[in-house]
């Protein structure tokens, strides 16, 4: 939400403290008598906090498939509470209605068409197969939308035919109520086939118009911040001699000065890479990153995993008029992918707070990020930027945001980062 005049942005600023307050409650019950005592001023909030224990009426899912693989959501623990005026204003028991979907990402997405399309599946395609049967119910509420925005970055007639069969076969899987097996396969290709690539090609269609009518240009602009944000990060490792906290003190003052903007969850996993720590896959890969063939076709990719759990922060947002039979909606992943593994583990969230308006989302995360941040840095450091963190920083950077060209300082970056991996081969 990018307020345009000073009262506006005190405005704003006013209600994110009050959700703030809320969102770092120790408990949902805490958290619920909170926004109860303050929903007057809320009206127009919505507060999804997440549960420990499984006493919330929406329960979660997260699984472990495999060595690399999820199947979860953003959210800690076992089950949410759900926060509104509406809700929260009532005495006695409320009905809402959720909407939720299993997002399947590119891998996922092509160990079911290989099942659905290939007359003898190997052994490792039903491997593959048998881990994506541990989601059970879920395999009911597949969506393909993650894995067409993820093709987005290499859109031709030759993904799209690939797109086409992939989401034929998530679409037939998730209506069959059957388990992906191999006898299933047997009977896509003989019973559900044709009607599941009628469903995919009117998809798709539809898919292709909203992107030459430029719908997914958002989509686009967070990619560039996070690759923007990669590849800084790179420079920053690559040509400083300074300790790792300096490294990570200079990540934060771009943030702030250059892109106008504070990103927690990419703080953290930018500052792993930084500190060297390698508790996730994505910064042991970027950490030997001039020793990859594309290095800035590596950061590109790297940068879809980083936006993957904020796309799913965004879906928090829909709307009754997206989606008019529902109060709330939780999306879920399944990914096969390590790196989007790691990144969502490290960074899941406590809550996630929707201002409905604007459909801008308030990510607020299990692990306080500034104390997170104060230990990395130590104290001196930490005070140096701790201006950065308060309210006039933000109405700060929020004033300056419109102005910021993210793309043209990613492209100046990208031949900074080249020259300097050329230097250090030579």
């Amino acid at each position: 939400m990018f307020a345009s005049t000073d009262r506006t942005l005190s405005q704003e600023l006013s209600d994110r403290q009050l959700v703030q307050m809320i969102c770092s409650a120790p408990n949902a019950l805490e958290a619920h008598r909170l926004f109860e005592a303050n929903a007057a001023e809320l009206v127009e909030w919505q507060i999804i906090f997440a549960e420990m224990s499984d006493a919330g009426s929406i329960k979660l899912v997260d699984q472990r498939l495999g060595h690399s693989g999820v199947a979860t959501s953003v959210f800690r623990g076992q089950s949410l509470w759900l926060m509104d005026s509406q809700f929260v204003s009532q005495s006695g028991p409320v009905g809402f209605r959720g909407g939720s979907a299993m997002f399947v990402d590119s891998n996922a997405a092509t160990y079911i068409r290989n099942i659905a399309y290939h007359d003898q599946a190997s052994q490792e395609a039903l491997n593959w197969a048998d881990l994506i049967n541990r989601i059970g119910p879920r395999l009911q509420q597949l969506n393909p939308y993650l894995y067409l925005w993820e093709s987005l970055r290499s859109w031709n007639d030759v993904t799209a035919a690939k797109c086409k069969e992939s989401v034929a076969a998530i679409h037939a899987l998730s209506s069959s109520g059957s388990k992906l097996t191999a006898e299933w396969g047997c009977r896509f290709r003989a019973q559900f086939r044709e009607s599941s690539e009628n469903f995919a090609i009117g998809l798709i269609a539809e898919f292709e118009r909203e992107l030459k009518a430029g719908l997914f240009s958002g989509l686009e602009d967070q990619m560039e911040l996070m690759e923007a944000i990669l590849v800084r990060t790179q420079i920053i490792e690559l040509s400083s001699k300074k300790g790792k906290e300096h490294k990570l003190g200079q990540l934060v003052a771009y943030m702030h000065e250059e892109l106008s903007t504070i990103m927690l969850r990419e703080l953290i996993v930018c500052g792993d890479i930084l500190l060297r720590s390698n508790q996730s896959r994505i910064a042991m890969k970027l950490n030997s990153i001039q020793n990859q063939t594309d290095p800035l076709a590596l950061i590109r990719n790297c940068a879809w995993d980083m936006y993957i759990p904020r796309a799913l922060d965004a879906l928090t947002a829909v709307t009754p008029d997206q989606a008019p039979h529902v109060d709330f909606y939780v999306a879920e992943v399944l990914s096969f992918d390590g790196d989007v593994t790691d990144i969502i583990n490290t960074t899941k969230l406590r809550a996630i707070a929707v201002h409905r308006p604007s459909k801008m989302t308030i990510p607020f995360f299990d692990s306080d990020v500034a104390e997170w941040l104060g230990n990395r840095l130590g104290p001196k450091r930490m005070n140096t930027l701790s201006d950065y963190f308060l309210p006039d920083a933000f109405i700060d950077r929020a004033k300056r945001r419109p102005r910021v060209s993210v793309r043209s300082i990613l492209e100046a970056d990208r031949t900074h980062l080249t020259q300097l991996i050329q230097q250090l081969k030579n």
